[in-house]
């Protein structure tokens, strides 16, 4: 009688152990398809000191690193026109006026060379987040006509000028020069200077909350 009794007891604790270990099991199951279908809901309900934050100062060394891994930025592209006229009017008079406007389409955007960049150049405020870099130029990093947008008029002429307007394939060439000179100088504006420098601190500021977990305020001047 005295065995069959030890024996029951050993077959209830074998059963007590499976029963907890397959509870333990469905638990950490569950966690798992719960992370893996709503991880954000997971995460806000782990103790905050699973919440990993960087403690470190921001250091004019350390921004100068990041910043110089990005080297050029083009924080901005924009499309231009432009309409230049082709004018062979003999003698400047109407009667024989003969000339056709074209109208060109470019593809323009701006960089800035953060290369040269150093300490001096920087100045982190970490109490306010508020960082200060002074850049020595923003340049025009591309001016690509689009040929295949470019409209030709129809040739004007005058009351003894007959006939298209014909361009030899040299003074084409030399039309799309002076087109992207005239891109040039219309790049040559406040107005995209300053929204280059702000599609530049926006991209700057996404940088370090990448790298600090914060949010800074990039304020770009030139020098």
């Amino acid at each position: 009688m005295g065995v069959i009794i030890f024996l029951s007891k050993r077959k209830y604790k074998f059963k007590t152990f499976k029963l907890i270990f397959l509870i333990i099991f469905i638990i950490f199951l569950s966690l798992i398809l719960l992370y893996t279908k709503y991880p954000n809901k997971l995460k806000n309900l782990l103790p905050n000191a699973l919440n990993i934050k960087s403690s470190e100062i921001l250091t004019e060394d350390t921004l100068i690193n990041e910043i110089k891994d990005v080297n050029k930025l083009i924080p901005l592209e924009i499309e231009l026109s432009e309409t230049l006229t082709v004018d062979n009017t003999y003698f400047n008079l109407d009667i024989f006026k003969k000339s056709k406007k074209i109208t060109f389409f470019a593809n323009c955007s701006y960089s800035i060379d953060f290369s040269t960049l150093s300490t001096n150049n920087i100045k982190i405020d970490n109490s306010n987040k508020e960082i200060y870099i002074t850049i020595p130029k923003i340049d025009i990093f591309s001016i690509d006509i689009d040929e295949n947008k470019t409209i030709y008029g129809d040739t004007e002429v005058g009351l003894l000028r007959f006939g298209d307007l014909r361009l030899s394939s040299e003074e084409i060439n030399e039309i799309y020069i002076n087109a992207n000179d005239m891109f040039s100088k219309k790049m040559n504006n406040q107005d995209f200077y300053t929204q280059t420098l702000k599609n530049a601190e926006n991209s700057l500021e996404s940088l370090l909350f990448n790298l600090t977990g914060e949010h800074y305020d990039i304020n770009l001047t030139l020098s």
